[in-house]
């Protein structure tokens, strides 16, 4: 198992791993319990997961999750791949979904970590942008923007303020206008 990144706060420390196949059910609870505190949930989170990684666009190695020193999960973020449809061609990115910590862990940083390490990751795969769907006021402050700043629109609301993306490498969306399907 590689550990990519042990970061020590006030109470606890955790690391950041890649999810394995054993972690599956662990995180399925996990998913479960963290959307279950959400206002916005209809309980299907931890099936969309486990269907993603079913897909030909699941990146084991951009899916991860985050430990107590005891090796409890409590968070897991989840990177795949998508495309932003142009009129001339598909252009492959990445969409961050899902990403969740255990309630108990709340506003610790777990989150903020997790997101850091997977776009980084991704960017060392060679990626150039990241997609997602949520609350814009929490996303903005890690770099995100509403996609249709970059040209790229939802296809089902091209003003979604919640459809927003993030460039991994400088200028990558500058010259990509289209639409994107994500959930």
């Amino acid at each position: 198992m590689k550990i990519f990144l042990v970061e020590e706060r006030r109470d606890f420390i955790f690391t950041i791993r890649q999810e394995l196949k054993s972690d599956y059910d662990e995180v399925y609870s996990l998913v479960k319990a963290s959307f279950a505190t959400t206002t916005y949930s209809d309980g299907t989170e931890a099936d969309y997961l486990n269907a993603e990684r079913t897909k030909s666009t699941f990146i084991p190695e951009l899916s991860f999750v985050a430990t107590t020193e005891t090796g409890r999960i409590v968070g897991q973020i989840l990177l795949y791949k998508t495309n932003i449809t142009s009129q001339t061609k598909l252009v492959e990115s990445l969409v961050l979904s899902p990403i969740c910590v255990h309630p108990e862990y709340f506003h610790q940083g777990i989150a903020r970590k997790m997101i850091e390490h997977a776009l980084q990751k991704a960017k060392t795969m060679g990626y150039t942008s990241v997609f997602l769907c949520g609350d814009p006021e929490i996303y903005r402050k890690l770099g995100f923007r509403p996609s249709y700043e970059f040209g790229v629109f939802h296809k089902n609301d091209s003003d979604a303020e919640w459809c927003m993306a993030r460039e991994l490498s400088t200028n990558s969306l500058s010259t990509i206008s289209g639409v994107i399907d994500i959930v």
